[in-house]
């Protein structure tokens, strides 16, 4: 009589082991990174939390949204590409396109659209914000 609920420990034990099998194997799977969205996804979640984080309107949204899809497209270029390139003497660099040339277009582009209260608020969160997530 004894050996009757001790089965059925076991046999609970061995259910619950196999109802969290496959949940263990999910959580072994890798994550997929943030750097493999597109140009376009990248570019449509700046515009939303902009959007969010501003109050933007809707014209200044796709305003927005016109000049993000531009700067994430060139920073892909420039990640390719670098900017700057040696010459063949130690005194000469061929200049090219820059990230920090590319920040200052995208900052002239979003303070044409921007009120001046808006692209203050815009300049303390780009000021303020994590070097990991720009």
């Amino acid at each position: 009589m004894k050996t009757l609920p001790t089965y059925f420990r076991t046999l609970a034990l061995l259910l619950l082991l196999a109802a969290a099998a496959p949940v263990a194997q999910a959580a072994r799977q890798p994550v997929m990174p943030a750097a493999q969205n597109t140009a376009e996804q990248r570019a449509d979640n700046l515009t939303r939390y902009l959007a969010q984080a501003l109050n933007l309107s809707r014209a200044q949204q796709k305003a927005v949204r016109k000049s993000a899809r531009q700067y994430v497209r060139e920073l892909e270029v420039l990640a390719v590409k670098p900017g700057l390139v040696a010459a063949t003497t130690d005194d000469r660099l061929l200049s090219g396109r820059t990230v920090a040339q590319a920040d200052k277009e995208f900052d002239t582009a979003l303070a044409r659209v921007f009120t001046p209260g808006q692209y203050n608020a815009y300049s303390w969160l780009r000021e303020h914000q994590p070097e990991s997530r720009r």
